[in-house]
């Protein structure tokens, strides 16, 4: 079974420099582990699986009866690997759990020292790197993709490199705007607004009814800026932040658009305050909204459950993130953990069949819809999942949000070096709305600095 090399030549990485590049960056970093090297017929019924401790399978895979739903993965991660176990009971499966944030590391560092696992968990913005790298197996020769099912913005898109598919999206998320419907009452106002003038109106209503900053949204640094309140915007007036060669296009049209939109209501309308910029982490500005200070917050779905379990549920309000006119497209932003294949010398074909069986069972409808029955605020990548008994018995709030994610839901854009683009996008964003350069002036300056460090 041959490894699709042809991205990697075609994004200037190869497995080699990718592998070269962890050895001076990160060395340090310890190796997962139980990937000990692969002996040929003792291992051949054991799957080694890389997974973050934070969706629970080694804890799930270790518990001798059915798991209390306690609010975590552990319960869903209990009934997926059920069912597998049913299918092959004759398989052991292993998992090896590193925090998520040194997953890709650890998958290079692997690779240099032919220590992969047979499946791992990647952070999409993780994907372009390692499937650029070639350091990831593509799952379009396998059989049981059942593509069509998936949400094809996010498989088509950060999932996929060159045409082929590398990465089989798990769970999702999705971003919209959040508000006290008893603030809009004191405004007088019946329900939220779906277009940027409209909107406008609104946040000036809540302005006029007392609230000082009736508006929050992302503007410190921190990846939710850009993920946040700049990707969607862009996205509803038709622009992008990549061009057909993965270089940063970042001073459009559209970009300076919605770079206009914001300083309109941070500087011009005043609705929002100048002290986003400098907010030191998300908690404090996941708190203006839950202490009432603002009226309105552009936020994650994931913050649903915290205000619900915090006593807000009655007054708490939800709705779609307004668009530039009636007629633009609806987008929000979807991130993912997904399931990916190590690309590995010396394995039989019908142990490679076996690791992309493993993960397409975990990433299926069904493993999906155990996930919607026992967890809140997680939302399936394969919109029929959506269809599940679970999945109509949920509250209106998931409902909506699920609805939002097929419907609108688009990934991460693939980037070979997503940090840096983001915080290029960061800094031009703020230097905009602080005055210290026009918004043309700070997108071409974020433009240069990352095609010159990442392409």
């Amino acid at each position: 079974m041959s490894i699709n090399h042809k991205a990697a030549e075609k994004s200037g990485l190869t497995r080699r420099s990718v592998l070269k590049g962890a050895a001076a960056g990160g060395a340090s970093l310890a190796l997962a582990s139980g990937f000990g090297i692969r002996m040929a017929s003792a291992q051949e019924n054991t799957l080694k699986i890389m997974s973050t401790p934070d969706f629970k399978f080694a804890d799930a895979l270790a518990a001798a009866t059915e798991p209390e739903n306690d609010g975590t993965y552990l319960r869903a991660a209990w009934g997926i690997l059920q069912n597998w176990k049913e299918k092959h009971p004759e398989v052991t499966l292993q998992f090896d759990e590193v925090p998520w944030d040194q997953v890709t590391q650890n998958v290079i560092l692997a690779a240099q020292s032919g220590t992969e696992a047979d499946v791992v968990m990647v952070n999409d913005l993780n994907i372009p790197k390692l499937a650029g790298g070639g350091l990831l197996l593509a799952y379009d020769q396998f059989d049981g993709g059942n593509w069509d099912d998936y949400n094809q913005h996010l498989l088509r898109g950060i999932a996929s490199f060159d045409g082929s598919i590398y990465a089989l999206p798990w769970m999702t998320d999705c971003r919209h705007e959040y508000y006290w419907k008893s603030s809009y009452a004191d405004a007088g106002l019946d329900a939220p607004a779906s277009t940027w003038d409209e909107f406008r109106a609104q946040l000036l209503a809540l302005k006029e009814s007392g609230m000082e900053s009736p508006y929050s949204f992302f503007a410190s640094n921190s990846v939710h800026t850009p993920t946040q309140s700049i990707m969607s915007q862009l996205w509803m007036l038709g622009g992008d932040v990549l061009d057909a060669e993965g270089r940063a296009a970042l001073n459009s049209p559209e970009m300076v658009e919605v770079f206009n939109y914001y300083n309109d209501l941070m500087n011009v309308a005043e609705v929002a305050s100048p002290d986003l910029i400098a907010l030191p982490n998300s908690g404090a500005f996941n708190d203006l909204f839950s202490s009432k200070k603002n009226a309105v917050q552009k936020n994650g779905g994931w913050v649903m459950a915290t205000l619900k379990s915090a006593g807000a549920g009655d007054d708490l309000g939800y709705f779609r993130t307004p668009r530039p006119t009636a007629d633009s497209p609806d987008a929000t932003l979807s991130g993912f953990w997904s399931f990916n294949l190590p690309a590995r010398t010396g394995v039989d074909d019908a142990h490679q069949e076996l690791a992309a069986e493993f993960a397409l069972h975990v990433s299926s409808a069904e493993s999906q819809a155990i996930v919607v029955e026992f967890m809140d605020g997680q939302l399936p990548t394969r919109p029929s999942a959506n269809q599940s008994a679970a999945a109509q018995n949920k509250a209106d709030d998931w409902r909506f949000q699920a609805a939002y994610a097929a419907e609108a839901g688009r990934g991460m854009p693939p980037a070979s070096d997503a940090g840096l683009l983001f915080d290029q996008m960061t800094t031009a964003f703020q230097r905009f709305l602080t005055g210290q350069q026009t918004a043309e002036e700070a997108l071409t300056a974020a433009e240069s600095t990352y095609n010159s460090q990442a392409v």
